[in-house]
């Protein structure tokens, strides 16, 4: 009796459990404590800064402003270089995240969108995680927004 191949592996996604998307609307659960005030992503359910357990998780803009960025070069398997990282400061945190399809690194300031898209893959399986897309109108040659 002949044997079926297996099925390819499930497409795969990093974050989904801190994820939510409403139509386009795409925003993070973020943690905050109620103490001390400070914030976290991904969410955690002691604080870090004060130890309280006194903390609750919230849901973060679906916009924030690039910090830094960069591009990869040298990718890791499973993941075609280049392509761009950069960190955003969204609600109150600084969270690391894909920019897909950009082939430039933004420039600080620059205003962007969360959203959810394929961030490597191998043929037989996609990554997919939150991620940032530029918004229209981003940041002036000179590093400030416009």
């Amino acid at each position: 009796m002949p044997s079926t191949p297996p099925p390819p592996p499930a497409d795969r996604r990093v974050g989904a459990e801190w994820t939510h998307q409403d139509g386009d609307r795409t925003t993070l659960t973020l943690t905050v404590c109620d103490n001390c005030a400070a914030r976290w992503f991904p969410p955690r359910r002691t604080c870090s800064t004060c130890a309280s357990d006194d903390v609750r998780d919230i849901r973060s803009d679906p916009e924030g402003r690039v910090y830094a960025s960069s591009v990869v070069r040298i990718a890791p398997r499973g993941f075609q270089a280049p392509y761009v990282l950069t960190y955003v400061d969204i609600s109150g945190v600084r969270l690391l995240a894909h920019v897909p399809g950009a082939e430039e690194a933004p420039a600080p300031g620059t205003p962007v969108r969360l959203t959810v898209a394929p961030i490597a893959g191998t043929g037989e399986s996609v990554l997919t995680s939150y991620a940032v897309t530029p918004v229209d109108g981003g940041a002036d040659p000179t590093g400030g927004t416009r």
